[in-house]
């Protein structure tokens, strides 16, 4: 006896524009990251963080400043702001 199998669930697949509209939203999620990290109240001078790149690159920096486009590191290191995936303050 054959055991009859359900079928695959087979989802669309994503045309450019949904593409381009789900990288937007990681990059606001980025830049309210990075607001949130200025902005608190645990912040002085200087935040430790954790930055995942886009290509996977893990790195741990201590931030100083931003300016429009970058970050500015402790040891005068500008990280792009586009080139990160995700942050965490730590």
């Amino acid at each position: 006896m054959k055991k009859i199998l359900p079928n695959l669930y087979k989802g669309k697949a994503i045309s450019k524009n949904q593409k381009e509209t789900f990288i937007n939203k990681e990059e606001v999620n980025v830049d309210k990251k990075i607001n949130d990290i200025f902005n608190s109240p645990s912040y002085v001078y200087k935040a430790d963080v954790s930055i995942i790149t886009v290509d996977g690159e893990i790195l741990k920096k201590t931030i100083i400043g931003r300016t429009n486009n970058s970050l500015i590191t402790m040891d005068d290191e500008l990280i792009d702001v586009s080139n990160i995936r995700q942050i965490d303050f730590y």
